[in-house]
């Protein structure tokens, strides 16, 4: 697995208008989200900057990333967003609503171990796979269904003209 963006240390309750599964969005302190327009998303090898400053390693506004319970390994995916109106004063602590901390398998208020690791494409589509939101997983398995049945109609074309 990768290295993790940050390590959270502390758990927060989500106030009730920003908690829920639709949503799915996490608060991490504001020092860890980058300012508008900051990252070179043009540049291919903007990741290399963060290397050398340590400073830099910073998450999107929006950006799906991966939290980890490093005890257990429990997992789930949320949308990081900056502190907000949450009173996040620590650097090392998140708040994630009741289906995140349930997935974790953590109680908001007590010491705790979460990697906030960058999610991927893949990852975030096996979330969406098995989201708990029956709607948004039929979304995504009808948007499957019709890719892998566009490339099989796509191929028997090609092969019908050969």
């Amino acid at each position: 697995m990768s290295k993790p963006v940050f390590v959270a240390k502390t758990l927060l309750r989500l106030p009730a208008r920003d908690a829920g599964v639709v949503s799915s969005i996490v608060r991490v302190h504001s020092s860890k989200i980058a300012v508008s327009g900051t990252r070179d998303k043009g540049n291919p090898l903007s990741w290399v900057s963060g290397i050398f400053n340590p400073k830099l390693p910073k998450l999107d506004r929006r950006e799906p990333v991966r939290l980890v319970n490093e005890l257990t390994g429990a997992h789930t995916l949320r949308f990081a967003m900056g502190g907000g109106s949450v009173d996040i004063r620590s650097p090392s602590a998140i708040a994630a609503d009741y289906d995140a901390c349930e997935a974790l398998g953590l109680q908001p208020g007590t010491s705790v171990e979460i990697g906030v690791y960058r999610a991927g494409y893949i990852s975030v589509f096996k979330y969406y796979l098995k989201h708990p939101e029956w709607g948004l997983r039929l979304a995504t398995h009808m948007g499957a269904g019709g890719l892998v049945f566009g490339i099989i109609g796509a191929a028997l074309g090609i092969a019908s003209i050969l």
